[in-house]
């Protein structure tokens, strides 16, 4: 894959203009609107090239180690951090500008935004999973992920990640505890200049899951379920992963992160699929003291639950039509 995708990122800079030209054309003489063959070939050849800098930045950076002694040194640690949000930022930049998708972040406050922290977010898209780190990283914080382990096919996730110290999980571990152990010692890394980022959802929603969801909390915990129904939009919390964060930095404060507007770009296909849309993302925080949490582990599960609810009703504000998530895709791609 690695090399598939260097030789690829090679030739972009030359192939993807003349893509995008010729689909520009056809765009033009079939009238179709938003010109979508012209912004996907310029996308994958953005894409492309923003992922083969990052390859050539992380080598670099082996390199001055030297050769990977020193990964977890101070400053190679640095290095990464530069690294990872860059490559976002760069990501971000050509799908914004050339889908276009763009964000407003009119709702954060950036001084809701500071260290000592961890990230509970929510899931909807391949997108949003990086987004935290060009948020933070560009604030100079270090966002430590706890990740899906689907996401190590990308090698800059993969590599970059694994020097950082992420933890990738899997959906369903035969042992819940040594998945969580790692979760704990990546928390205990939390300081001021850093924040752990994790999506309780653990997938992104559909009503299959949510049913799926729904079943399983009240068939093992049953007092969960009034709060847990009342989720339109975002699948219940799972909470092992966010209770392993907090016992592992127990003076780190809590950001729930949430967003509105990537549903109809979840996937790749998706992305290409409503490509020219006019659609935006609007993105919110809270902050949380750790004082004002509650010290029990169930009552900090409750606790969740509810910051879900108010989650989830900020995003029925933003979609007053009640759409599904198959039900934007239409819309916004038609």
């Amino acid at each position: 894959m690695t090399v598939v995708l260097v030789v690829l990122g090679v030739l972009a800079p030359i192939v993807g203009p003349i893509a995008a030209l010729v689909g520009l054309v056809v765009d033009v003489v079939t009238r179709t609107p938003r010109q979508p063959r012209a912004r996907v070939a310029a996308l994958i050849a953005t894409l492309l090239v923003v992922e083969l800098l990052g390859r050539i930045a992380v080598f670099g950076a082996w390199l001055i180690a030297p050769l990977g002694t020193r990964v977890n040194g101070i400053k190679s640690q640095r290095r990464y951090r530069w690294i990872m949000t860059t490559w976002t930022k760069g990501l971000m930049w050509a799908i914004t500008h050339i889908t276009p998708l763009p964000i407003d972040t009119s709702e954060l406050d950036d001084e809701l935004l500071d260290g000592n922290a961890i990230v509970v977010g929510r899931h909807r898209s391949l997108l949003d999973a990086v987004y935290p780190a060009m948020l933070f990283g560009s604030r100079g914080l270090t966002a430590l992920y706890t990740l899906k382990e689907d996401l190590r096919w990308e090698p800059n996730i993969d590599v970059v990640g694994k020097r950082m110290g992420h933890v990738f999980v899997t959906r369903s571990p035969k042992d819940l505890e040594g998945e969580l152990a790692p979760i704990r010692t990546l928390a205990s890394r939390i300081d001021d200049q850093s924040v752990g980022v994790i999506f309780p959802e653990g997938t992104f929603f559909n009503e299959t899951r949510k049913t799926r969801a729904l079943a399983s909390i009240a068939k093992r915990h049953p007092n969960r379920l009034p709060l847990a129904e009342k989720l339109d939009y975002v699948l219940p919390p799972r909470p092992a992963g966010t209770l392993a964060l907090l016992q592992g930095a127990p003076n780190a404060d809590v950001i729930v992160l949430g967003h509105v507007g990537f549903e109809p770009f979840g996937t790749i296909g998706e992305i290409i699929k409503n490509m020219g849309a006019q659609h935006s993302i609007k993105v919110k925080a809270w902050r949380f003291p750790r004082n004002s949490l509650p010290s029990s582990d169930e009552a900090i599960v409750e606790w969740l639950f509810e910051r879900w609810v108010v989650l989830d009703e900020w995003i029925a504000t933003h979609h007053p039509l009640q759409l599904s998530g198959s039900e934007i895709q239409q819309s916004v791609g038609s």
